[in-house]
């Protein structure tokens, strides 16, 4: 019978050996700013690695509502440890999205909201992928079981972490562990280059530094000892890189969302339009007109440089679209009819007249109308032409049409802002031709330095901004790959141009 409680005493040890190890990462603990980008931590021995993936626009961050890191369509989330990963427990925040998750080893049990893996597979490493272009997931918590490491029976040196020749600021927490089995261990200050044997510690929890120190540890087990470690820690000042703007100094045609970003974790964002009063920077700055930024980044009370940036919107232009009966001609019809002439991007309707080789014609009658309507930017200016004893001065505003209408001789001028602008005609109207001024051109996808053409001085002009950072462009046309709708110029967008030049077509197109 005792022999038989021996074993089973002896085999409890074995088991209480070989235990796994379940570390929990908790991300509200972490220290994250809200929105802050996140790409690596490590708890306890587990790494874990985040990537946007194939997710070109949202890569993964954490956010304060739901304390939890979102994880888009196509970004990916690795979990690495030193020994197999037995399985993954996961916490999910309300409000997220119903993406599958995807692991390239091992299985996800969407109902159990856990992954695991077949002891005949083992591994150290599993990659999980969001699944979808579009939607997020928001991860609260991970539980992660790992298998314990093999019992080391020979005594062998503790190891400190960090390691030896770490630099921090502030404080440090520092921590010795040792992987052979029940060995103690030891450790004393150095001083210059000395032990202070005066100094001695039994190690029994983490050692916490606040000034540069040397260390050296050993540890012994039974009257036998391993060989000496030592580890220094030296402490800087703390500092803290400055904001960077995003997009940098840039001209601009209508408007910009700037955004700031530091590199210094848990910063926080100060800026100024007038470097006196100061605001947290907590989302996007609108700029519509010329302004200049100010941004700082603190940790503390330790401050980041001031820097800035400076934002010029580009003087309106305009753009005359003329509508010329000469060059039109007529259209064969000298009856009285509707018809349409197109003068990309503004469309003149006529409700009752005809196009003579010489003038446009526009009679008067219940049913008759003038408009002029844009699909591009706002018309400002009609001016017609007119001819005498039919002149201008016989089209009146439509009902609901705004701006001002004049008149003087045989002609007509209409000033005011709108994408559409309609006429009533009184008695009949002629003119031989007719200009509409548009309020500055369209959005034209790639024409970079905005003179209304896509050609290699776009290409030039993308060059030098990336380059440089502060080259007048103009931003909207430049955003290639984001459909107008982003305020990110860069490389991709560079490469769309190229191919452009080279195909005379968008890719996605």
């Amino acid at each position: 019978m005792k022999k038989v409680l021996s074993l089973l005493f002896v085999a409890l040890l074995a088991m209480t050996a070989w235990a796994d190890t379940v570390v929990t990462v908790n991300f509200s603990q972490q220290g994250y700013n809200d929105q802050q980008q996140i790409h690596e931590l490590t708890v306890d021995g587990v790494t874990l690695t985040f990537d946007k993936g194939t997710n070109s626009n949202n890569p993964p961050k954490y956010f304060n509502t739901g304390s939890a890191i979102r994880l888009y369509g196509g970004n990916t989330m690795t979990v690495a440890a030193d020994q197999n990963i037995k399985k993954i427990d996961f916490t999910f925040a309300s409000g997220e999205g119903t993406n599958n998750i995807l692991s390239d080893v091992g299985n996800y049990n969407k109902a159990g909201k856990q992954w695991t893996i077949g002891s005949s597979d083992p591994s150290t490493q599993v990659v999980f992928t969001i699944d979808g272009t579009s939607g997020h997931r928001r991860i609260q918590q991970l539980v992660i079981t790992v298998e314990e490491a093999n019992p080391v029976t020979e005594l062998v040196p503790p190891v400190f972490h960090p390691e030896d020749g770490t630099t921090f600021t502030g404080s440090l927490e520092v921590t010795l562990t040792c992987s052979t089995q029940n060995a103690e261990i030891e450790y004393y200050e150095v001083v210059d280059g000395e032990i202070d044997w005066t100094s001695y510690h039994y190690y029994n929890g983490p050692i916490y530094v606040n000034e540069t120190k040397t260390f050296v540890a050993y540890s012994k087990k039974g009257g036998e000892y391993s060989d000496y470690v030592y580890a220094t820690y030296t402490k800087v000042e703390q500092t803290v890189e400055a904001p960077v703007f995003t997009p940098a100094s840039c001209s601009f045609a209508d408007r910009l969302d700037v955004t700031l970003a530091c590199a210094t974790p848990n910063a926080k964002i100060f800026y100024s339009l007038d470097n006196e009063l100061w605001s947290e920077y907590t989302e996007a700055i609108p700029v519509t007109t010329d302004l200049t930024i100010w941004a700082q980044a603190k940790v503390g009370d330790v401050e980041s440089e001031i820097v800035s940036a400076t934002y010029t919107k580009l003087p309106a232009t305009t753009v005359e679209v003329t509508f010329d009966a000469i060059v039109d001609k007529g259209d064969g019809d000298t009856d009285r009819h509707h018809y349409t002439v197109v003068k990309d991007p503004v469309t003149m309707y006529v409700g009752d007249g005809t196009v003579y080789p010489d003038h446009y014609r526009v009679y008067a009658s219940d049913s008759s109308a003038l408009n002029f309507t844009s699909v591009g930017a706002p018309i400002i200016k009609i001016e017609f032409n007119g001819m005498s004893s039919n002149t201008a001065s016989n089209l009146s505003l439509a009902e609901g049409t705004t701006g001002t209408w004049t008149t003087g001789g045989t002609d007509g001028v209409w000033e005011g802002s709108a994408q559409e602008v309609a006429f009533k005609v009184n008695k009949q109207a002629r003119f031989t031709s007719i200009i509409v001024t548009l309020a500055g051109p369209t959005a034209v996808r790639g024409d970079v330095d905005g003179n209304g053409k896509v050609e290699m001085d776009d290409l030039s002009a993308l060059i030098n901004y990336l380059l440089n950072d502060n080259s007048p462009i103009n931003q909207a046309n430049a955003q290639i790959c984001d459909s107008l709708n982003s305020t990110t110029v860069d490389m991709d967008d560079l490469s769309a141009l190229i191919n452009y030049l080279l195909t005379d077509r968008w890719a996605d197109e």
